[in-house]
């Protein structure tokens, strides 16, 4: 049944399997089994402590064309004699029409994932060395052109009705951590990871 107000948590979004380096998988792996925990993996770890995620939008589709109005004099001269003023036919205004660039050059190609900051920070610190492995040449090289990540969008029932692909995502940058000695209250906090991606699909999952 269509719904008027759509639930914003009704998605589905992990890091995939391969995401952190094996180095890092190791460390972490060791870290987290220290405790007896129904999480046993650093990348379950991971995506456990997501809260949430921003859909890339679309600006600047439009161009701007100036529209001058012809004009013509009119007939008769003025009461010196002197030719008429000109007259014009239409009003001056802004047309405006679709720019003719490639519509994924107007997509902001880039999204960011929001994190819960667990206990110890583990999970920030685990994201931070893998910033620190991803950008170094002989990593870099071992990423496959053709990763991709995937947003599940469930109905009411829990189905997945779409599925939304983002290409070639690459870190872009990891939100700093302020500590302070004057938050005295224990409160959720969070922290972004931010990526840019090379292009995008959605898929409509058949429901019969």
């Amino acid at each position: 049944m269509l719904s008027l107000s759509p639930r914003a948590d009704l998605f589905v979004f992990h890091l995939p399997k391969d995401f952190l380096p094996k180095e890092i998988e190791e460390k972490y792996t060791k870290i987290i089994n220290r405790d007896k925990s129904v999480i046993q993996t650093p990348i379950d770890y991971l995506n456990e402590s997501i809260q949430g995620i921003d859909f890339p939008g679309m600006s600047d589709l439009i161009v701007e064309q100036s529209q001058h109005s012809p004009q013509h004099p009119e007939n008769h001269n003025d009461q010196m004699g002197l030719p008429g003023k000109r007259i014009s036919i239409e009003p001056e205004r802004t047309n405006v029409t679709y720019s003719p660039k490639n519509i994924l050059s107007q997509l902001a190609g880039e999204f960011t994932v929001t994190f819960r900051r667990n206990q110890g920070l583990y999970n920030y610190f685990m994201l931070y060395e893998t910033i620190f492995h991803k950008v170094l040449k002989e990593y870099a090289n071992v990423e496959k052109p053709d990763d991709v990540f995937y947003i599940d969008i469930l109905e009411e029932s829990g189905k997945i009705m779409g599925r939304i692909k983002l290409f070639q995502p690459r870190i872009d940058g990891i939100e700093g951590l302020q500590f302070s000695y004057n938050k005295l209250e224990r409160q959720a906090e969070t922290f972004d990871l931010k990526f840019r991606f090379n292009n995008i699909d959605f898929d409509i999952v058949d429901v019969e």
